[in-house]
């Protein structure tokens, strides 16, 4: 049976993660919070300490700072979380352990989509602290960087996604701004999950886009989700993402091209109306 380590447990895809323990494999995970594997991945002896413990097979390094605005405010604490803590396990792994890093579309630079691998530029420094550890992860000979965003029910307490915002918020009649100049292509988590573990025995290497086809703008998300749910839309007010103060520069467009992976793996990737169907 391989073992997985999945660092960033307290997160919102360890949990989708996780529930595909079985018996093909077996999944663990890490965070500074945990009791069984806690670890701080600033840390170099302590990453040293924690893969000499668990022993994995496969590491998807999904733990990151992702709050936007926050990485502008601290671009140190950003560099640690994105960067730093990739290197210390890139370096610190046998040659033969699959690495999985979990990247982002904000790699890619405000220029209109759908975005492929090799034009990357990012605009703010969330996206460059994860490019910066997508480049020292595929240091690694059996490394590969997915640049992704998903959505579906948050399984972590404290913790709330994109889509968990749009339910909630028009489930209770509560007014939202819902943005028409921010572009994606985002996964639902189970399907980013079954995808990572395709991924975690391939042999594929480098930089891939993993996303859904046909993606729309954030406002259409999420009138498709209230359609899908059957949920009233009078409390949303479709608005502009430009003219909200205090806002770290951001890519309009983020919709990506999965054609790369397609080739590699032979598989179609879903579209953006069919991953929300499975909310």
């Amino acid at each position: 049976m391989k073992k997985i380590l999945i660092t960033g447990g307290a997160g919102l895809l360890a949990p989708w993660l996780l529930a595909h323990d079985g018996n093909e494999y077996e999944v663990v995970s890490t965070s500074r919070q945990e009791e069984e594997y806690p670890c701080d991945l600033a840390d170099k002896g302590a990453v040293r300490k924690l893969l000499l413990g668990t022993k994995p097979d496969i590491v998807v390094h999904a733990a990151a700072l992702t709050d936007v605005e926050g990485c502008e405010r601290d671009e140190e604490a950003a560099e640690v979380a994105n960067h730093r803590t990739t290197a210390n396990i890139a370096s610190s792994l046998p040659a033969d352990t699959r690495l999985i890093y979990i990247s982002t579309d904000q790699v890619y630079p405000n220029t209109t989509g759908v975005h492929c691998e090799g034009t990357e530029a990012p605009e703010n420094v969330y996206g460059r602290s994860k490019l910066a550890g997508e480049k020292v992860a595929l240091t690694h000979p059996n490394s590969i960087a997915l640049r992704t965003s998903f959505f579906g029910r948050s399984q972590t307490p404290g913790r709330h996604s994109l889509s968990d915002f749009i339910i909630d918020s028009l489930g209770a009649n509560k007014e939202i701004t819902i943005f028409d100049d921010i572009l994606f292509t985002p996964l639902h988590a189970t399907t980013l999950a079954t995808m990572i573990f395709v991924l975690a025995t391939s042999d594929l290497t480098g930089s891939y886009n993993l996303c859904s086809r046909n993606g729309f703008s954030k406002a259409k998300f999420a009138l498709k989700i209230a359609s899908h749910l059957g949920l009233q839309t009078e409390t949303a007010t479709v608005g502009q993402s430009t003219t909200q103060s205090g806002r770290a520069a951001r890519a309009l467009d983020l919709r990506m091209d999965p054609t790369k992976l397609e080739t590699a793996l032979g598989c179609k990737m879903p579209t953006l109306q069919q991953e929300i169907e499975k909310l």
